[in-house]
């Protein structure tokens, strides 16, 4: 079989399977020629002509967005651009992953928002809804003109602002990937990511989610400022370093923890850890969530809770809390959501629970690539375990639209059955 599995602007998604590793070969070189004898983009002869019989076990992909490019990578099987693998075809477990505050950036998914129109109408409907609690159109912030840029990157690492943009990118994202035939059987989010996974659930709609988002976000801003610093320390090393400001606010890993308060007390353990030779990143944070900063707005927050209909999830997911399965009884208390925004992220023990799961398929949905680079060290991850991200790294420049395509192949050639 071969065809094109998606087509998007100017870029191709051509995938190939075959019941042996010669057929595979001789279906590629098959393609080649079609696309050297034709007049135009060849695409044409490559759907036309798609073939169905066979038992698709050995898999091939390629994201291409011009004919000679193509030729050019199929004849030289070209590792970074032609994929293969050979699957059993099987149900696959697809467990959704949303990041956290520190992952945002400038301009994040913006070429799909320019030409994909599910993604650009989920952004439009959540930042229309966040004029009236934002007063500023979040889509200003995140896809800034040029002279709006320095002052879009500050807003951006604002709490409040970060956390609304977080939401909105990875709930269409989401909505996106449901599009194109891609639903999780569970999920796992980051803090401020479980607020989508619980929407997605339809634990609260997504009017209240992102009102329940944006009043965090306002409450949090209030607070004196804070930061957040990842170590990579155990939760037993960090905890004698904590004293009375510090706080754990999430165990990422064994040995990846991140520290939340003041930020002139963590920049002074920073200096502290650094000279013992302990590796130290600052996030991304204006303030400092899942520490004791939190105590004095938890009261209020609770109360605008209580205001929302709480439903039990139609999806299970991941609770930051437990670090296990979330509840009915937990969702329906509405102390729960005061509780996941002061106590300590458990996601190193939420992964142990997905890797328990089989042939699970972790797919992060929102920017970059963190969650992602998490779950790959963990301890419990095996080969069987296939991990994939969205959108590409602020520091990448590959094209949002082939970055997206790319993982739409990878998860086919995963053995995923797919339409």
């Amino acid at each position: 079989m071969y065809k094109i599995l998606k087509k998007l602007y100017i870029w191709n998604l051509l995938v190939i399977s075959a019941a042996t590793s010669s057929e595979l070969d001789t279906t590629t070189k098959k393609i080649i020629e079609c696309l050297k004898q034709s007049t135009d983009d060849g695409l044409d002869k490559i759907t036309d002509n798609s073939l169905s019989q066979g038992d698709p076990k050995y898999r091939r992909m390629i994201v291409f967005n011009d004919r000679n490019s193509a030729i050019n990578a199929l004849e030289n099987l070209d590792n970074k651009h032609v994929f293969t693998s050979f699957q059993e075809v099987k149900k696959r477990f697809i467990v959704f992953m949303f990041p956290g505050q520190g992952s945002q950036y400038i301009n994040m998914g913006l070429e799909l928002y320019q030409i994909e129109k599910t993604f650009r109408e989920q952004v439009d409907i959540c930042s229309e809804f966040l004029k009236a609690h934002l007063e500023v159109d979040i889509r200003q912030i995140i896809y800034p003109n040029q002279n709006q840029l320095k002052e879009a990157i500050q807003k951006l690492k604002q709490t409040l602002i970060a956390q609304c943009a977080l939401f909105t990118i990875e709930y269409s994202l989401a909505r996106l990937w449901e599009q194109w035939g891609i639903h999780p059987q569970a999920m796992i989010g980051h803090s401020i990511g479980e607020y989508v996974a619980a929407c997605l659930a339809e634990v609260f709609s997504l009017e209240d989610a992102l009102k329940l988002v944006a009043t965090r976000g306002q409450l949090m801003q209030k607070l004196p400022g804070g930061t957040m610093l990842a170590v990579q320390l155990s939760e037993k090393e960090v905890l004698p370093f904590l004293g009375d400001q510090l706080s754990l606010a999430s165990i990422n890993g064994p040995n990846l923890c991140v520290i939340s308060g003041p930020k002139n007390r963590l920049e002074e353990l920073d200096n502290q850890l650094s000279d013992k030779g302990v590796v130290c990143l600052c996030l991304d944070t204006s303030h400092a969530p899942h520490s004791s900063e939190m105590d004095s707005i938890l009261s209020p927050f609770t109360s605008h809770v209580e205001t929302i209909t709480l439903k039990p999830p139609h999806i299970p997911y991941i609770s930051n809390v437990s670090g296990t399965w979330i509840s009915a009884t937990q969702l329906t208390d509405s102390n729960y959501w005061a509780r996941h925004m002061r106590q300590t992220v458990r996601f190193s023990q939420g992964l142990e629970e997905i890797f328990q799961q089989p042939n699970p398929i972790l797919l992060e949905v929102g920017p970059g690539r963190t969650l992602s680079a998490i779950a790959t060290q963990h301890p419990k991850r095996t080969s069987g375990h296939a991990i994939l991200s969205s959108l590409r790294h602020p520091y990448e420049k590959e094209s949002d639209v082939a970055f997206l395509l790319n993982t739409l192949g990878q998860i086919w050639l995963e053995g995923l059955q797919m339409e």
